[in-house]
């Protein structure tokens, strides 16, 4: 009776581990994105998008195909044994922060096909990896953005609208103007320069340029230079960039997207602090400067 006792016993904890290893792990990995749905939902569309962050495509070890069966859900089918495993992703908006972007992946793995299991705690790894890139801003606009504050408050400005090809040759002649004003008046020059320039028309653009100054000046309203104060202490959105001159425009639609997609609002025009010597610069000529936006 005992042998058989036994004998039960010790089939009943083969059946017991033989169900733990066929039954399935179930888990889901949730991350939270401080993006527009559009913008997150751009690294599952393709695979040259996915192939930055999720690791299965990243390697070379698999090939991945996507699909997209409804308006939240992204299907990767990922090569396994011989055929294609499909691993489920949904993005959504978060209705506890309309903020937020949520991101699931839920997945059942198999306790026995270890090849399996390891990679879909791969695609859940990736997913994590997924929440660190989007949480920096070098990833999400190419550049690193910060918010600070405003700094330089007091400034000499003036304005004017010239042809294009005579933008160099404008920019210099009006800071030249501004920094002997500004020596003229005793304004104590800074150094700092700004610059905002805008498309008039398909010939012509405006330039509004300004110098630093730590001495408050007096102008009067008919004066072409206008002393001028920023919001000091106010909310500033700062970008550095180096390189040709002629791309420093492209530069304030990386912020212009950085402020849509955090929900903040213009508060003046942004512009561009001159961090290389000199001004009037040519399209080609590299420099570095930090663009900037003042928000709310």
């Amino acid at each position: 009776m005992k042998k058989k006792l036994k004998w039960i016993i010790a089939v009943l904890a083969v059946l017991v581990a033989l169900l733990f290893l066929l039954s399935p792990v179930e888990d889901e990995v949730i991350v939270k994105v401080p993006l527009p749905l559009e913008r997150v939902m751009a690294e599952f569309e393709t695979p040259e998008s996915a192939g930055k962050w999720f690791n299965a495509a990243d390697s070379g070890r698999y090939k991945l195909r996507i699909e997209k069966p409804n308006p939240f859900e992204f299907i990767f089918f990922v090569d396994h044994a011989g055929k294609e495993l499909p691993l489920h992703f949904v993005v959504s908006p978060d209705t506890s922060d309309a903020k937020l972007t949520k991101i699931i992946y839920r997945y059942s793995s198999s306790r026995i096909d270890g090849k399996e299991r390891a990679l879909k705690l791969d695609a859940a790894a990736s997913l994590h990896k997924l929440g660190d890139l989007l949480a920096t801003t070098e990833y999400v606009y190419g550049y690193k953005i910060v918010v600070t504050t405003v700094t330089d408050s007091s400034f000499l400005f003036q304005q004017k609208v010239v042809n294009l090809d005579e933008e160099a040759a404008a920019t210099k002649q009006l800071y030249d103007e501004l920094i002997a004003y500004a020596t003229e008046r005793d304004a104590d020059y800074n150094g700092v320069r700004i610059l905002y320039s805008q498309r008039v028309n398909k010939e012509q653009v405006a330039l509004y340029c300004s110098v630093g100054v730590n001495r408050y000046t007096p102008t009067q309203p008919d004066e072409k230079i206008q002393y001028k104060m920023m919001p000091y202490g106010k909310k500033l959105l700062v970008m550095d960039y180096e390189g040709p001159y002629g791309k420093t425009r492209d530069m304030y639609r990386v912020l212009e997207d950085y402020k849509r997609q955090n929900s903040l609002v213009s508060m003046a025009i942004p512009f561009q602090k001159f961090i290389s010597p000199g001004y009037g610069f040519a399209d080609s000529q590299v420099v570095k400067t930090r663009i900037s936006y003042p928000v709310f």
